[in-house]
């Protein structure tokens, strides 16, 4: 019977997600603090997500985060809660935020990026984006588990692993999905944060700045 409780709570909490509700929402729904729902679900939710672990790096093997995972599931939630046809780098924008475990979503929070507004400048982008060539190469594809990436969303998990090399890190986590999104001017990740008054220089000094007061896990 607990076994039947756990795996319909979880479906529940996949739904909810899905139909991009908070934590906080799901935590008074499941009658526990916000903490406990988001620790009791994201280790599952990471370990579903995908099933390698880690990448080969020079030689070496370079593990990824919970955190990291949990972003890319919540980005794929987000694009497919937008109808998206892909998942773009103002998705992984998104799952950033929403993922509040990591320096990346501290980093933004600090700056004033809310989920609110990278949804509505996702929004606005997606209704401008007939023939934009971020999503160009891959049309209707995938379900909404396994929605594909947008050429520049893929070449921005790619970047993530660079970064974490270039950091000397033996780890990829959410703060490198960040640095990423920021190397390409013409994402709409970077668009969505100008929008909002926000620079990739501001986002990477706040990173720092917190990555100084709170050492690398």
């Amino acid at each position: 019977m607990r076994g039947c409780l756990d795996r319909l709570e979880a479906e529940h909490v996949d739904a909810a997600l899905e139909a991009r509700c908070s934590w906080r929402v799901i935590a008074d729904a499941l009658g526990v603090s916000r903490q406990a729902a988001h620790r009791r679900h994201t280790t599952r939710i990471a370990a579903a997500s995908q099933p390698a672990r880690t990448e080969p790096v020079a030689g070496n093997r370079l593990v990824i985060t919970g955190a990291a995972r949990v972003a890319v599931v919540m980005a794929r939630q987000e694009a497919a809660g937008a109808q998206s046809p892909n998942v773009g780098t103002e998705h992984l924008l998104a799952g950033l935020v929403r993922q509040r475990d990591g320096l990346a979503a501290d980093a933004l929070g600090t700056l004033g990026v809310t989920l609110d507004k990278v949804r509505h400048c996702a929004q606005a982008s997606a209704d401008r984006a007939h023939g934009d060539p971020e999503t160009a190469d891959h049309p209707l594809a995938g379900t909404k588990a396994r929605l594909p990436f947008s050429r520049r969303g893929r070449e921005s998990l790619e970047q993530s692993l660079r970064e974490a090399v270039r950091l000397g890190d033996d780890h990829l986590g959410v703060e490198h999905l960040l640095l990423a999104l920021l190397r390409d001017p013409g994402s709409r990740a970077v668009e969505c944060l100008k929008r909002l008054d926000v620079t990739p220089a501001m986002v990477e000094e706040e990173l720092q700045r917190l990555s100084e007061r709170h050492p690398r896990a």
